[in-house]
């Protein structure tokens, strides 16, 4: 039976208890029922019957929520002043960077982000801090091959009316397409690019695989090839037990015509801002003339002084970076994405490879030269504390402006807390 906040609806159509210092005890089929009296505290719990004795309820509640508040009250009233102040001002909460119910901070200078839906998020490698996806200016990168901008997008996947609606940074430009996410990537090379530049995604180490993953793994390559086509390097990498190294990582790497959208802009022209709306419109797409696209890309040759801008999304149709899954290579059943990559994050990355005088295939670190690595995962599924750490040592030195998700409810929670303790951040004289 189910119990009411009313107590003559919790009594009525069972049999009545004794009754224990003012409160009603309604016993029901399995559980008993007990309902406080309206002259007490308006709580109503389900009781075990242990040992044929009943608890207290009423003494053990009140008693209960005062330590609760008493906590609290210590709690905050021990906080740093600037704390409380940011806490009185409605200031963001910690985003959350581990795993569930990790609320950890990459370091102690990590900014704070109020994350209200699930989100991606990322760094550079090496990191200039925290990166958000859907950013109202791009991020900034460079390195000893070339330097530039980029941004990250991603449809709200886990909010279908939110998705649906469009009501969220670039909305308009996910609204009637596929793609669950889009990379754009502007950058202008240092030298000329003598050898081919790969795109694609490597992991961080060696993930053993059982039967059935490896052939969930040869499921999931033959759909990226459809998208793709054939010229593409896929390696699971090299089990470090087997012997000695040097290792291959795992990676998943394709041909720069295997990126989706690309516009060239001549020295001493304008390139086109990553955040503009008419974005998708500008330069070649690959989904315009498929075989065109290929052959111009094949032809390209990356020099200095002119700048790239490259869009790629053709593989996110299977894979949802917030949720971590893989989709659509069995049907209506989606492949946590930590099958394959054991855990994250992943990193999309951009290099060319050095020739190799003993003839050597394998995508091997002295091999490849970096011009771009972006390590991401979820905020559902983050990396160990730990890992953050290492992956953002000075989270807080990024100078792009972490832009603001405001949670309603947790503002209101704040809002309630800062009317309660509002002397307590106010400015103490001195």
């Amino acid at each position: 039976p189910k119990c009411s906040l009313g107590v003559d609806e919790a009594i009525t159509g069972h049999e009545r208890a004794r009754p224990l210092r003012g409160t009603t005890i309604v016993e029901g089929n399995r559980w008993p029922c007990v309902a406080m009296p309206p002259s007490g505290p308006l709580f109503v719990a389900w009781l075990p019957l242990v040992g044929g004795a009943w608890q207290d309820f009423q003494a053990l509640v009140p008693t209960t929520v005062g330590l609760i508040i008493t906590g609290l009250t210590l709690m905050l009233l021990a906080m740093p002043r600037k704390q409380m102040r940011a806490l009185a001002e409605g200031s963001p909460a910690p985003v959350l960077l581990g795993g569930p119910g990790q609320k950890v901070a990459a370091s102690a200078c990590i900014k704070a982000v109020d994350l209200a839906q699930p989100s991606v998020l990322g760094t550079l490698v090496p990191s200039t801090g925290l990166v958000l996806t859907n950013p109202s200016e791009p991020y900034t990168f460079d390195n000893p091959h070339c330097e530039g901008r980029y941004v990250v997008l991603h449809r709200p996947t886990c909010d279908a009316a939110r998705d649906k609606s469009g009501d969220f940074p670039f909305g308009d430009h996910f609204k009637g397409r596929k793609r669950l996410w889009e990379v754009r990537v502007q950058f202008r090379v240092k030298a000329p690019v003598e050898t081919s530049l790969l795109v694609g995604i490597e992991l961080e180490n060696y993930v053993p695989l059982s039967a059935s993953s490896k052939r969930l793994m040869g499921m999931t390559v033959a759909a990226l090839k459809q998208v793709v086509g054939n010229d593409l390097y896929h390696s699971v990498g090299d089990d470090p037990s087997k012997g000695p190294g040097p290792h291959e990582k795992p990676v998943f790497m394709m041909p720069l015509w295997a990126c989706d959208q690309m516009i060239v802009t001549p020295e001493g022209e304008e390139p086109p801002d990553l955040c503009d709306p008419n974005f998708a419109h500008y330069g070649l797409k690959r989904a315009d003339d498929r075989s065109a696209f290929v052959k111009e890309m094949g032809d390209m040759e990356l020099t200095a002084g002119r700048t790239y801008t490259m869009g790629f999304w053709g593989i996110s149709q299977f894979l949802d970076c917030i949720k971590w899954e893989l989709q659509k290579i069995i049907p209506f059943k989606p492949i946590d994405f930590n099958l394959f990559c054991g855990k994250p994050p992943v990193h999309l990355v951009l290099y060319t490879l050095q020739p190799s005088s003993a003839g050597e295939s394998r995508h091997l670190e002295s091999r490849k030269n970096y011009f771009f690595r972006f390590a991401l995962w979820s905020s559902l599924k983050g990396p160990s504390a730990e890992r953050i750490r290492e992956l953002i040592p000075n989270g807080g030195d990024n100078e792009m402006e972490i832009q603001r998700r405001k949670n309603p409810r947790a503002s209101q929670h704040r809002d309630a807390l800062s009317r309660v303790f509002a002397c307590c951040a106010s400015e103490r004289p001195h």
